[in-house]
């Protein structure tokens, strides 16, 4: 099987399952680093605070983004249409933003330097999802996906990404 092919299949299976083990190392890390006295932030106890805002500001958005698209956690070779209602009429990949901030949040609130590095390298594996995934949607719905992405410019943070 060739690199390339291997990198997609990685970036186009299950969000859910991929999302579950990055929770998991972020929780994990967090916690030992509490744990064992890891070096963590200095602004103690502003970033929990902020850490837990932004953790249930990303899991609201990330519920008001699934009740517009049912599949959103099927393989990307499994979507049948191109959802362009809600939230989804604004941004194109609400749920990876949403998984983004959470991984921000968690770093915050424990205030753990290596879990806030780990979340900065989430946002490249988000990242690159959202490009494998439009890929993948423009050879499945190329006249339809191409249209979407014309109607919506924006892939998560609107006027800059």
């Amino acid at each position: 099987m060739k690199i390339g092919n291997v990198f997609s299949a990685f970036f186009l299976s299950n969000p859910f399952h991929r999302g579950m083990f990055e929770l998991c190392i972020l929780v994990g890390t967090g916690i030992c680093g509490l744990v064992y006295s890891w070096r963590g932030f200095s602004v103690f106890p502003v970033s929990n605070i902020l850490g837990g805002i932004l953790i249930l500001s990303a899991l609201a958005f990330h519920g008001w983004a699934e009740k517009d698209h049912k599949q959103a956690h099927e393989k990307s070779g499994k979507i049948g249409k191109i959802v362009d209602t809600g939230v989804y009429g604004k941004i194109r990949h609400p749920l990876y933003l949403s998984i983004i901030l959470q991984n921000i949040g968690i770093a915050l609130a424990f205030g753990v330097a290596i879990t806030f590095v780990l979340a900065l390298l989430t946002i490249i594996h988000w990242v690159v999802t959202a490009f494998q995934e439009e890929a993948a949607l423009m050879q499945t719905f190329p006249d339809e996906y191409g249209q979407y992405r014309q109607k919506v410019r924006w892939r998560m943070v609107p006027g800059v990404f």
